[in-house]
């Protein structure tokens, strides 16, 4: 019981009263910094994992719920999260052989489609295809590429560097 000079928390298992409601962020949350149209999703740096921060206002950037599905389809390995089919399978492919690139395409290809079966995307192609040899920059046995592809709501082509 709450007494003289104590406030309760709320209608909740945290006690009575009335809880004060937050702020609702007026129109920028998730905007994109340059059109500030709000977007459906949080932009996720692909290298660091961590949440793209717009430096002027501190505020963290939005992208397209379908480009941010393609991302997570594509830098996610599958069976790493709730969505137990999302992702990719890149680790099955254990040797670089003469058709590792077609490999790597065909794998990214079955990541997004989900997605390419809603229509929502189309993989365009695979490109800059390099592999690591130890002496070019590249851990030995990685493979660099860019996946090009489309996002069929808004005609808008993308490249995810794999």
């Amino acid at each position: 019981m709450a007494g003289a000079g104590n406030q309760g928390a709320g209608a909740s298992s945290a006690g009575g009263g009335t809880p004060a409601l937050a702020n609702v962020p007026s129109g920028g949350f998730l905007a994109d910094p340059w059109s500030k149209v709000p977007l459906g999703a949080r932009k996720v740096d692909p290298h660091t994992r961590d949440y793209v921060i717009d430096k002027v206002t501190g505020r963290i950037i939005g992208v397209g719920s379908v480009r941010a599905a393609v991302q997570m389809s594509v830098h996610m390995a599958k069976r790493s999260s709730a969505v137990f089919e999302m992702g990719h399978d890149l680790a099955a492919i254990q040797r670089i052989t003469p058709n590792t690139r077609k490999r790597v395409l065909a794998t990214l290809t079955d990541a997004l489609a989900p997605l390419i079966r809603l229509g929502l995307v189309e993989v365009v192609g695979f490109t800059q295809y390099k592999v690591g040899d130890g002496l070019n920059g590249m851990e030995r046995g990685a493979v660099f590429g860019r996946l090009q592809w489309r996002d069929l709501t808004t005609g808008q082509a993308f490249t995810e560097v794999v």
